[in-house]
């Protein structure tokens, strides 16, 4: 796989993308799907031109996408994973922490990925063995450092229910998890924790955040595992991401004491 090919024929198909979102960004008739989320016209803009574009550029290769699910993914070796508006909630209010998120899965790895907010005109990237972009900017996570009052961290506004939470930190939360994961892959923000997504949400920050020196992790100790999640399936426990050390303080500040399942958006 020629990564930088890969990059040089995505980058303009994201922004192309971008604009596409932002002619109806402000004009927006939400519809509620049958999971009580919402879902746009922009969503299915978004999803088909991107998909259109990986189909003509790479043939061969696999497509899941949030809201046209899979395609030719039997026995793909490598696939793209789409989420053409990660934030559908912000995007509705006219917040602007929305995203195009766009990543490439081997059967092993993250490959690729491309997260664009258009409304600050934030391009996140990075190809495997390559450091992570901002722009044109290069970043790293966040140094280790003690998580305790002094630090902050990126959470869902649900993350203090259901769970017996020992962190004493600031916690902010965006509506978007690409976003999340990308705040912290540039540095200031020292770490975060996630909860039930799919692959679509995450293959392309997940990229992102390792060229940036994090890890995600779940709170069981294990990495998280795009590959296993390639069928659709939600990620089977939270996780914490952020530079390994800091990480790994968050791992033992969250015990979960019940399941509560996600509210729509």
């Amino acid at each position: 796989m020629d990564l930088q090919r890969v990059v040089q024929e995505m980058r303009p198909v994201i922004y192309q993308a971008g604009r596409i979102a932002m002619d109806h960004f402000r004009n927006v008739k939400a519809e509620r799907k049958a999971d009580r989320s919402f879902v746009t016209a922009a969503d299915r803009a978004v999803e088909q031109f991107v998909r259109e574009e990986l189909h003509h550029r790479f043939p061969e290769h696999g497509v899941y996408g949030e809201e046209s699910g899979h395609h030719r993914m039997q026995d793909a070796e490598y696939v793209w994973a789409i989420d053409p508006i990660d934030g559908t909630a912000p995007f509705v209010y006219e917040l602007p922490v929305w995203c195009i998120s766009v990543g490439l899965i081997h059967r092993q790895k993250p490959l690729a990925g491309f997260v664009y907010l258009p409304v600050t005109d934030e391009f996140f990237w990075a190809v495997d063995g390559g450091p992570a972009y901002l722009n044109h900017r290069i970043i790293q996570v966040a140094e280790p450092r003690e998580m305790g009052r002094g630090s902050c961290i990126v959470a869902p506004s649900i993350t203090f229910r259901g769970f017996e939470v020992r962190y004493e930190g600031r916690a902010l939360s965006f509506g978007s998890a690409a976003a999340h994961i990308c705040c912290v892959a540039r540095g200031k923000i020292q770490g975060g924790f996630l909860k039930q997504v799919r692959v679509y949400d995450i293959a392309a920050s997940a990229m992102v955040l390792k060229a940036a020196g994090g890890v995600m992790r779940y709170l069981s100790g294990r990495e998280v595992d795009l590959w296993e999640l390639i069928n659709g399936d939600q990620t089977p426990e939270p996780f914490v991401i952020g530079h390994p050390q800091n990480a790994e303080q968050l791992r033992q500040l969250f015990f979960l004491r019940e399941f509560v399942p996600e509210p729509p958006e």
